[in-house]
């Protein structure tokens, strides 16, 4: 990013904190002059009232967003992602204004204007980027913005990058030449893009040794040189460069690792499962007495199962099954009702009749609160298998489910639990949620896991 676009960048971060104060304000006249009234109430208090909302929401919106890469690549964002990520920023910003009244003992003055505040800031935003959009396109039109590019590589390879271009990075990217390597040496080329005064250098066939030393020298003198590989062996993810020694290494991932994100995550796994210990521990000491009282063996089951990345953990479980359940296994593996190596089956012999209730509402996962509360597991993830159906798995695709901590519910959860047959959807549903994961994600899944409990949609 150079001067001028991260100045455009400030730009737009100074002016979407304005227009959310504006946009407070404008709440504010519209509930207060009653065109629009969400309560019952005949006044609301002065907006001196809501200046510590003010002095929050100005600094904090366009922060928030930033951290949602909202900023990022302005010309070729789309709009329904743009409104995602303002959505979520919302969410932030909601909780943090209720964390500070809470603790400041502040006063939200008119819930109507928060309300209202919320539902005219998306649109706004949005206003405000496609306005940034044509005035960026306008000063890239007019060499205003930007550095020019050249590209250096063979035809095929120039071709190739090129086709792969969208109109609005052709526009940012500014191309002015393209240098054939097996047409010009690299003196030749060097001349040339000294006398066009570009400011960044693309090389299509870095793999060529045509291209001489003619990328460090681009770099010496202040170029940006991009190197654009032409085959990765079919990895897909984002890369990032890393130093190790006095070697670089370009970092692929295609499971995100946010740290914000993860720490955030990992603070509401430690407060969830704490409030669900307090809060079921009077249950929890029911079931442990009627699964003594009512079936001989242990009341906890517990069984080595695969975590993060095939780490093995030790699950805990109430006993729902009699306490030879996994001695008797085998003999039912040809019974397995689901396609893949998970084994369910709807009549399993070895459930308890009180294991069949625990089963039915789920009870008999309370003890993983403990598993979360050690870090081995998290509120919302995929659901741990155990090691001898892990290794059963082959597929890398199948095996991406393991590249995030696994948890109490998911998508799995809530879309059908046992009723879903095949371990293909089954997987697919995971793979959906670490593909789309966020904090947001995450309470929508808690929430709805409520319910499909209750409702014992899917559940054996």
């Amino acid at each position: 990013m150079n001067r001028k676009q991260e100045i455009s960048k400030d730009l737009s971060l100074i002016v979407d904190g304005l227009l959310m104060g504006c946009c407070l304000w404008i709440s504010y006249v519209l509930r207060s002059s009653g065109w629009i009234r969400l309560d019952l109430l005949n006044e609301i208090p002065a907006f001196s009232n809501s200046y510590w909302m003010l002095a929050l929401i100005i600094p904090l919106s366009p922060l928030l967003l930033d951290l949602q890469r909202y900023y990022d690549h302005p010309l070729t964002q789309r709009f329904d992602a743009l409104f995602i990520k303002i959505i979520r920023a919302g969410f932030w910003l909601v909780l943090l204004i209720s964390i500070s009244s809470i603790f400041g003992r502040l006063e939200v003055p008119s819930r109507s204007v928060l309300i209202l505040f919320l539902l005219l800031a998306p649109p706004l935003l949005l206003v405000r980027v496609a306005v940034t959009r044509r005035i960026l396109i306008s000063n890239y039109r007019l060499g205003r913005m930007g550095e020019q590019s050249v590209i250096v590589g063979e035809a095929a390879d120039i071709l190739g990058f090129r086709s792969g271009l969208t109109e609005e990075e052709k526009l940012e990217l500014q191309i002015c030449a393209e240098f054939d390597i097996d047409v010009l040496d690299t003196g030749e080329i060097r001349k040339q893009i000294r006398g066009k005064g570009v400011g960044r250098v693309i090389f299509a066939s870095p793999e060529s040794m045509r291209n001489g030393d003619l990328p460090g020298s681009c770099e010496m003198e202040g170029m940006e040189v991009w190197i654009i590989p032409k085959n990765m062996a079919g990895i897909l993810g984002v890369p990032s460069i890393v130093s190790a020694g006095k070697s670089r290494a370009l970092v692929f991932q295609k499971t995100t690792r946010d740290f914000w994100q993860q720490s955030t995550k990992r603070m509401m796994d430690i407060i969830g499962s704490l409030l669900g210990l307090l809060f079921f521990a009077p249950f929890m000491l029911a079931i442990a007495l009627i699964i003594r009282l009512t079936s001989p063996g242990p009341v906890i089951f517990s069984q080595v199962r695969s975590g993060r990345m095939g780490r093995r953990f030790t699950i805990l479980k109430f006993r729902s099954m009699v306490a030879n359940a996994p001695q008797l296994h085998a003999g039912l593996s040809e019974k397995n009702e689901l396609n893949g190596p998970a084994f369910k089956i709807a009549q399993d012999p070895r459930i308890t009749p009180f294991g069949s209730f625990l089963r039915r509402y789920s009870l008999d996962e309370l003890p993983q609160l403990v598993n979360v509360l050690r870090g081995e597991m998290s509120l919302v993830g995929p659901r741990p298998l155990p090691d001898y159906e892990t290794e059963q798995i082959e597929l890398s695709t199948h095996r991406r489910r393991l590249s995030v901590k696994p948890g109490l519910t998911c998508l799995w959860q809530i879309r059908g639990r046992n009723a879903i047959r095949s371990f293909e959807e089954w997987v697919q549903l995971d793979i959906e949620y670490i593909d789309n994961a966020s904090l947001l994600l995450d309470l929508w899944i808690i929430l709805l896991t409520i319910p499909a409990v209750f409702s014992r949609r899917g559940a054996q």
